[in-house]
């Protein structure tokens, strides 16, 4: 009985867990570049020293992020949209001004000059963050990364700044709270490339997910109709030892 209770509990709790990770994932599906994190089960046991506990069996949960599988890429057009070719990220700063990475590409330029993600997160240059002087009458983003600005129509394009774009093992990424993603090392790969007028958008499949929130939610239910059976089996336990 013990087990019983035990295991389903942890399992209500796991369930808890994958709903908030698809519900994630569904929230983020319009967003540019965004992975999505998948809600993995395992099975576990309690062996501590005392023998009692070896019988209480749990589920443990991770949330691996599923990077292999790129979002569709679609033209926008737009000289400052990009999209990472490969497996190339580019480094942003993140709200304590260190270096983080994203797929996201929606750039932008701030009334400073800044170079800012969609989401307002300054942009990594290979020189530091980057801010481009005013006065320019176009700019544009090479494939290299290059940033080129030109004074006039007549006027060459000058490279002013250049993305830092890094290429990290897949295996060396770590997910922050804020969505962004760490390595060891942002080392910018020169080698790296980038899809000019276009973006990457998410990975995550809308239907697919909507499907997983409803097996999500009968485990739930699941769950908790088998700690409702094992209270019944435990209270038709008493009674028997009380008739006798």
């Amino acid at each position: 009985m013990d087990r019983l209770i035990y295991t389903a509990l942890t399992g209500l709790q796991r369930s808890q867990e994958s709903q908030g990770v698809t519900a994630q994932n569904l929230a983020n599906a319009g967003t540019p570049g965004f992975r999505r994190e998948m809600a993995a089960l395992s099975a576990g046991f309690l062996s501590p020293a005392g023998a009692a506990l070896t019988a209480r069996a749990q589920s443990g949960g991770e949330s691996p992020h599923d990077l292999l599988n790129p979002g569709r890429v679609e033209t926008t057009g737009n000289p400052l949209d990009v999209a990472m070719d490969g497996g190339a990220w580019l480094a942003v700063a993140d709200a304590g001004g260190e270096e983080a990475l994203t797929r996201r590409g929606d750039l932008r330029l701030s009334a400073d000059g800044a170079l800012l993600t969609g989401d307002g997160l300054p942009v990594m240059g290979v020189d530091g963050q980057i801010r481009i002087a005013t006065g320019f009458q176009a700019v544009r983003i090479a494939r290299n990364g290059a940033i080129e600005t030109r004074a006039a129509d007549d006027a060459p394009y000058v490279e002013v700044a250049r993305l830092k774009l890094v290429t990290p093992a897949p295996d060396t990424l770590e997910r922050g709270p804020d969505g962004l993603f760490r390595t060891d090392a942002v080392v910018a790969d020169e080698a790296a490339t980038v899809t000019v007028g276009a973006l990457e958008r998410s990975n995550v499949a809308p239907a697919a997910a909507l499907v997983e929130l409803v097996e999500q939610s009968r485990r739930f239910e699941l769950q908790t109709k088998l700690i409702t059976t094992a209270r019944d089996m435990d209270e038709a336990g008493a009674s028997l030892m009380r008739i006798q």
